[in-house]
């Protein structure tokens, strides 16, 4: 079946709209400020073999991985006959999603008279699932550690949710009631993408929709390829090195990255990645490939959102138990913090070839804070507050780099606003500004990091998590790097030499800075 052009777009602007729909539904509703304030969440709308037909804004971590793990979620079940109409599935397993323990993934499947036609799946951080530290902490070193695991389970049917699987959740995490909040709100979420995705093919007819899905997997796929095949064949070479694992400090992690330009093709060697770590940077393969998608997407193909055309000419090589290809029971926490070293230098391999497209070095870290003590609202309770925070990014041929802005992963994150956490929590943010003169120099420099400086009003828990400090953001072209991150404490703990922490006891009084990165020059300043 032929379908023309305009219906074509119509229909691929409606699936974009139903997944807006889902993200709205699915932020509104929670409970927990990390989703509703920092938007820390994605959702997909699949067709009947799980590749992505429409995404809205959000992480885009998440959104190169839901696929995957939907995937392989009803790979391991036994396939589609295990699901029924009414069912959504609950998984946070970090070896089927490839994230950590804290982020849920959630999909539904669409029935069309009895005929499985598709998914709607979302993805969010509930903040807290249990285990040794709240949020799982710095120093972990087995995913036992982290929480509590779920593989794939039925958390909800066409009864309504599964009253017993929210109840081990509630039980195993400090946030409670809250965390059931948020998960009625990704409920919400898939329904809502359910009903979207059914007014979409009721209006239209399954044939045609699925006529316009392969036109647009068609488009993307002849698109990948000419964006390849516009580079010359050849091997492009990176390697970095991230600070250390968070629990063996003085040893550096090195990242190394090996793409191979063949024609139309493009493979992504890993196989040099390390061995899993002792500490907490592993990740599972999803999020892998997820990563080097995000890095793909912004240096060759940003004009195109991601849909199940793409990356069909991409090939990416890891090797099973290493950092970026884990393994049971390989500790996961902070997955992330090796993607934005992995992308820039996947960016800054293809300088030689296509410098006026690649961009300098970014601060390239999510850079965490975190919080965690008795809430002031209620002090049965405790409270956990996690900010990732803005950076440098780098600077291109044709500009400056952009000031303060969140790190290439984190796409619509936000951190929290200063009103609604000095309201919320004993805490008090005495200064949010620049970081004047942290971007690289050059003939552009490169963007300028953040300050953020918080008095605790209240005895407070303080977990970190900054890194890129051995290697931070490079320049290109004899564009100078811009600054390495830095943490200041003062008061009852006085330390300048922390980027990572577990747990220290600040007390009443006591204050907290934090440095961003900059972001690398391009070109030599004049």
């Amino acid at each position: 079946m032929t379908v023309d052009v305009v219906t074509t777009e119509i229909v691929r602007n409606l699936l974009l709209s139903a997944a807006d729909d889902m993200l709205a539904t699915l932020v509104r509703s929670a409970f927990q400020p990390l989703i509703y304030e920092n938007g820390d969440a994605a959702v997909a709308l699949l067709d009947r073999n799980a590749d992505v037909l429409g995404q809205s804004s959000g992480l885009p971590l998440f959104l190169g991985s839901l696929d995957q793990a939907v995937k392989e979620a009803v790979r391991l079940r036994g396939g589609k006959d295990w699901l029924q109409e009414g069912d959504i599935v609950f998984f946070n397993d970090p070896y089927i999603q490839g994230t950590h323990l804290t982020d849920v993934t959630m999909f539904a499947p669409l029935f069309l008279e009895g005929e499985l036609v598709g998914y709607v799946a979302a993805r969010a951080d509930v903040t807290d699932v249990g285990g040794r530290d709240p949020g799982g902490g710095t120093e972990t070193t087995e995913v036992y550690q982290e929480g509590i695991r779920f593989g794939p389970v039925k958390i909800g049917n066409k009864h309504g949710p599964v009253e017993d699987i929210i109840d081990i959740i509630r039980r195993n995490s400090r946030s409670k009631d809250l965390i059931v909040g948020d998960i009625n709100a990704m409920i919400a979420s898939c329904r809502t993408g359910q009903r979207r995705m059914l007014e979409i093919i009721n209006r239209f007819g399954l044939a045609t929709v699925e006529a316009c899905r392969d036109e647009i997997f068609r488009q993307s796929e002849i698109a990948d390829r000419q964006s390849v095949s516009a580079i010359p064949d050849g091997l492009y070479e990176g390697r970095g090195y991230l600070d250390n694992d968070g629990v063996v400090l003085g040893q550096p992690v090195p990242i190394a990255i090996k793409v191979h330009v063949e024609g139309e093709r493009l493979v992504v060697d890993l196989s040099e990645s390390p061995d899993a770590t002792k500490g907490p940077i592993n990740c599972g393969r999803a999020q892998t490939v997820a990563a080097l998608r995000v890095a793909y997407k912004m240096l060759l193909a940003p004009e195109r959102s991601f849909d199940g055309g793409c990356f069909r000419n991409i090939e990416i090589i890891t090797r099973p138990g290493s950092l970026h290809d884990a393994l049971e029971p390989a500790a996961c926490a902070w997955y992330y913090s090796s993607f934005g070293l992995l992308i820039d230098l996947f960016i800054s391999a293809f300088s030689s070839v296509l410098p006026d497209r690649v961009t300098a070095a970014q601060f390239g870290d999510s850079m965490i804070t975190y919080f965690a003590g008795q809430d002031p609202h209620d002090p049965s309770q405790s409270y956990m507050c996690v900010e990732a925070h803005a950076g440098g990014w780098g600077a291109s041929a044709n500009a400056d780099g952009a000031d303060g802005v969140i790190n290439v992963l984190n796409g619509s994150f936000r951190n929290t606003p200063v009103e609604a956490l000095e309201e919320r929590y004993p805490v008090t943010v005495t200064e949010y500004a620049i970081r004047e003169g942290s971007g690289g120099a050059g003939q552009n420099r490169g963007g300028c990091g953040i300050v953020r400086r918080y008095r605790f009003d209240a005895p407070t828990q303080l977990y970190l998590w900054l890194d890129r400090s051995i290697t931070p953001a490079w320049g290109l072209m004899g564009g100078e790097p811009g600054l390495p991150p830095r943490v200041e404490i003062d008061g009852s703990v006085n330390r300048d030499d922390l980027l990572k922490a577990n747990g220290i006891l600040l007390a009443a009084g006591d204050r907290l800075s934090i440095m961003t990165g900059g972001g690398g020059g391009f070109g030599k300043a004049a």
